[in-house]
């Protein structure tokens, strides 16, 4: 039993196309438009990212670069009413679309 489940996952790593990758799996990376969200009764267009921890770091601080830090000086990334975006929940919220497209354009 234990020989055939190892033969039918070295099978899969060899031909599994979408995920295989130099003979290993490959982690899975997706930066997908999420619909709308609310915060404060605001509609927020969110991002759904599915990435490293590194990764989340550096689009953290390219948000912060390019769009100013979100929340207040005291509390930088909390909720703060009609801030222009927030890293909350494992997604990006951005209030306005541009905004949102142009994370996509650099991200995706």
């Amino acid at each position: 039993m234990v020989q055939s489940a190892m033969a039918m996952i070295k099978k899969r790593q060899m031909t599994n196309k979408l995920y295989g990758s130099n003979g290993g799996w490959a982690a899975i990376r997706s930066v997908n438009y999420a619909g709308i969200g609310y915060a404060y009764d605001m509609p927020y267009h969110q991002i759904d990212p599915i990435i490293s921890p590194n990764e989340w770091n550096k689009m953290t601080a390219w948000c912060v670069s390019v769009f100013g830090p979100s929340g207040t000086p005291g509390a930088p990334g909390v909720w703060t009413p009609g801030d222009r975006w927030y890293a909350n929940n494992a997604k990006f919220w951005f209030r306005d679309k541009p905004d949102c497209e142009w994370f996509l354009l650099r991200w995706q």
